[in-house]
């Protein structure tokens, strides 16, 4: 691997910055970014749920029902077709105005979406423009988090100390099982306290109401943190550009398309398991609900502590044989997935769920880093918002839709399985031929150079 860095007489005004932050505000700053994110993650998380269980019938009743789940998975894989848009936009505004201003405003605008998605009129009553409602809604979702799990992410590591920057980057990204958790804790208990038909009748509208009461809470956390060090040196030594996503484009394009395709797959895993599973388990093996949302409350309290565990290996083995490792033990999942669900049996699911969903996680505990790193201060939002919604775009935006589609056409969710694996395989490939850059200067100028050594 080759490293391209501008040399200063001084030392680099980002260690300076980080000796200054106390340990209250690296504490505010990863509590801010880590509840933040989980209420972005809850709200944006719970529209997929409702699209296994709900939104079918309420929003597209005159379909059948294989393709009323169709169409409401497809205005879930919406949601994140927009994400490039949002991440494009809020790029611009945290390599030019800060990551704290990306961070605030991304949770300001999902809150109002949920609490607009939980006063919607089904199609009942509104006709086709309930649906037409509901997918500008998601776009707005979407967008929203095209920006936010950036900011949030870079803010943390930012801030972190040396050695410590993948750990920093995987605290912030407990917040996208930790808000599954939530969700599914928020989902059971207002099923067994109202019943099935109440639930699916109006209580539903709920979750969304709570999501928009979080927002608000993390809203107060984050406007209380202070912007970066590194954003702040950066702006002193004039490194920020005008164009930052243009220049990224440009200057790191081997980068942002290798990142994406390489993180496709565990994006695709992690919606088969959580949000795909959900209409599996009800609609073609005949469970309840609230069998697939306790097998994926239990199987998220588990990946919760993975991502930090990801994290911590990465910063002492380096990020590579992390997800080599760890992404070869989540195609074995994916392989033994299906047949393990197909068993009925609560422990086997169970077991299904935690191999595939684990190991998964504590790949997600490099992301931050792994995305973040090769990218000098000016640019780093951009890099990393480019290739982290483009692999969700490629990875989660069609997977709800294109299981379902295969199961009706094939029959077999082996065809589910082995397309999965098949992205699995690209993945791995990718990583190793992706530089390793545990070690590489995150201050000033640095950046690693987008050819393999």
């Amino acid at each position: 691997m080759r490293l391209n860095a501008a040399r200063n007489e001084t030392p680099p005004p980002e260690r300076t910055g980080e000796a200054a932050a106390s340990t209250g505000q690296i504490r505010k700053v990863l509590t801010g970014a880590t509840l933040g994110t989980t209420l972005e993650w809850f709200d944006f998380g719970l529209y997929g749920a409702m699209s296994s269980l709900v939104f079918p019938d309420l929003f597209f009743p005159s379909l059948t029902p294989v393709t009323g789940v169709l169409a409401s998975f497809a205005t879930f894989g919406i949601g994140l077709a927009v994400r490039p848009v949002g991440a494009f936009f809020f790029a611009s505004v945290g390599d030019r105005l800060g990551r704290k201003n990306a961070m605030v405003v991304s949770l300001i605008m999902m809150g109002v979406s949920s609490l607009l998605i939980a006063l919607l009129p089904g199609y009942a009553t509104l006709g086709l423009a309930a649906p037409c409602l509901l997918i500008l809604l998601r776009c707005v979702q979407g967008f929203s988090l095209g920006g936010e799990s950036t900011a949030a992410q870079i803010m943390a590591m930012e801030y972190a100390p040396p050695g410590r920057r993948a750990l920093y980057g995987a605290v912030v990204n407990m917040g996208s099982p930790a808000g599954q958790v939530l969700i599914a804790l928020v989902l059971l208990g207002l099923r067994g306290a109202v019943g099935e038909d109440a639930f699916v009748s109006w209580a539903w509208r709920i979750p969304f109401v709570i999501g928009f009461g979080l927002a608000i809470v993390g809203y107060a956390l984050r406007r209380k943190v202070e912007e970066s060090p590194a954003f702040r040196a950066a702006l002193q030594r004039k490194a920020t550009t005008d164009r930052p996503l243009a220049t990224v484009l440009r200057t790191h394009r081997s980068h942002i398309i290798r990142l994406t395709f390489l993180w496709a797959a565990n994006i695709a895993c992690s919606y088969m398991v959580t949000t795909y599973s959900l209409e599996y388990l009800k609609n073609t093996l005949g469970l309840s609900s609230t069998t697939g949302f306790t097998l994926v409350l239990v199987a998220n309290l588990l990946g919760m502590a993975g991502v930090p565990l990801g994290g911590w290996l990465a910063d002492r083995y380096g990020r590579k044989p992390v997800l080599l490792t760890f992404a070869a033990i989540t195609l074995l999942g994916v392989l033994v997935y299906f047949p393990l669900l197909n068993t009925r049996s609560w422990p086997l699911m169970l077991l299904a769920m935690v191999v595939t969903l684990v190991a998964d996680y504590i790949e997600f505990g490099v992301l931050a880093a792994l995305f973040a790193e090769p990218y000098p201060t000016e640019l780093r939002y951009s890099g990393h918002a480019s290739a982290y919604t483009f692999a969700n775009l490629l990875g989660g935006s069609p997977t709800p839709f294109v299981a379902a589609l295969l199961l009706d056409w094939t029959g077999s969710p082996w065809s589910i399985a082995g397309l999965l694996a098949a992205a699995y395989v690209l993945s791995l490939i990718l990583i190793a031929r992706t530089p390793e850059t545990k070690d590489v200067d995150f201050h000033g100028t640095a950046h690693v150079d987008a050819r393999v050594s």
